[in-house]
């Protein structure tokens, strides 16, 4: 071999350390995005309960109902939050599972040379 190989190189603590600190940005990544969907829910709940009650006697339909509550600056604002989130926690899990694979073939990689120098 002319050049040293990835695999010969590899510093597996490093490594360990390195999907530890992935694996934990992808758990708080998605506990953020846990928390924001809930919200969610919890004031879309608290705004249809609004609305409803301020249409009792007025003829307000459903329609104008999920209309008041899509509009509402809060909801709003805690959608633009949960879309930040959701990108964030794409990004948190393709970087966790691009370094599992990396590992993934470093040690194929390994193994198969492993195989190579028993069988020369």
């Amino acid at each position: 071999m002319n050049h040293k190989e990835d695999y010969l190189q590899i510093d597996a603590q490093t490594m360990i350390t390195e999907l530890r600190k992935l694996s934990d940005k992808y758990c708080h990544c998605y506990g953020e995005k846990i928390d924001l969907e809930t919200a969610i829910k919890r004031k879309e709940a608290d705004l249809y309960f609004k609305y409803k009650a301020k249409s009792v006697g007025e003829k307000i339909t459903q329609k104008d109902i999920e209309y008041q509550i899509k509009t509402d600056p809060e909801y709003s604002f805690l959608r633009v939050k949960l879309d930040e989130a959701d990108k964030e926690y794409i990004k948190a899990k393709n970087n966790f599972n691009n370094k599992q694979t990396a590992i993934s073939l470093l040690q194929s990689e390994l193994k198969r040379e492993l195989i190579m120098q028993r069988s020369n």
